[in-house]
């Protein structure tokens, strides 16, 4: 078939416009190139503190994204308790988990399914976050492009679904539990494929490389104005656990929960990571023997 030279340039002009957009939107949503800053923007002379607490954090977003949501945290405890507080990340859940054992961290901001499935008596969960309805539940959501003709999970037959790690509860509520209210099974997909960030499942849905994708609800309301339509909820978990281990300072510890747990002054929670912002409560290992049990009863 011929074409004209403008049709040609037409049309090689849509497809730069669109691979521009395609850039923008994986530069906004993933940021993976910004390397990640070990201290917050202004420069912090040790010297100044008596020691340093560090405190883990799971890989479910990118250095970049970890850094602008955690790091005023960081800010606020060093302020608040006189000790230097730094994030210290990891290439996965699991190492966060084996760091907080081995007493490399303090503390640390796991994941709830990781947790759950890692109960035991060297390990305490002291703290966990309140959501926006001042409860200390979670939700994970299926979710589609606005467009989409996906209605329910039912229809996710033959489709395929972009999910974030394997090591949290986005990364398996769909397969273990969802599917099954609907007679489906993880083969009655297309395929499914885990990615290492919450905010990559939504890139590459919104790219459509995939039909549809999991990640946790706080997550897809950053995007609910921007592409994204949520069709199903999971059931509602305990929130995401800060967790100690016995190899933990108790002083430190002490001065970390209390710092957390008796703040009450919303404006300085303002730009924490949304998962924060509303505060938090004490947490229990029990609180999270339910979970274990929805994840092991499968």
């Amino acid at each position: 078939m011929n074409i004209s030279k403008k049709e040609y340039f037409f049309g090689l002009t849509i497809v730069i416009f669109l691979t521009a957009i395609a850039f923008l939107l994986y530069w906004e949503v993933t940021k993976i190139y910004i390397p990640y800053p070990a201290m917050g923007k202004k420069k912090i002379s040790v010297d100044n503190y008596p020691d340093t607490v560090k405190i883990g954090v799971v890989s479910r977003f990118t250095p970049e994204k970890i850094y602008k949501g955690y790091q005023p945290i960081m800010d606020y405890l060093t302020k608040k308790t006189h000790y230097l507080f730094e994030l210290k990340l990891s290439p996965s859940y699991k190492q966060t988990l084996t760091d907080l054992r081995e007493g490399k961290v303090t503390a640390a901001f796991l994941g709830s399914f990781i947790f759950a499935q890692n109960i035991e008596p060297s390990l305490q969960a002291v703290l966990k976050p309140l959501n926006k309805n001042g409860k200390p539940f979670l939700h994970s959501v299926l979710f589609v492009r606005g467009n989409s003709k996906i209605r329910s999970p039912l229809d996710l037959k033959g489709k395929s679904v972009a999910v974030p790690s394997r090591e949290s509860f986005s990364g398996n509520w769909l397969q273990l539990i969802e599917l099954r209210k609907y007679g489906l099974t993880q083969d009655s997909l297309k395929k499914i494929t885990h990615f290492s960030y919450h905010n990559s499942v939504v890139l590459q849905v919104l790219m459509h490389n995939f039909d549809a994708g999991v990640v946790k609800e706080r997550v897809a309301n950053e995007y609910l104005n921007r592409g994204i339509r949520i069709i199903a909820y999971s059931e509602e978990i305990p929130s995401s656990p800060i967790v100690i281990s016995k190899k933990s300072n108790k002083k430190k510890v002490s001065l970390f929960v209390s710092s957390l747990l008796n703040l009450k002054n919303n404006k300085i929670r303002k730009n924490w990571d949304p998962e924060f912002m509303n505060g938090f409560v004490k947490a229990d290992n029990s609180d999270y023997y339910e979970l274990k049990k929805l994840i092991y009863d499968r």
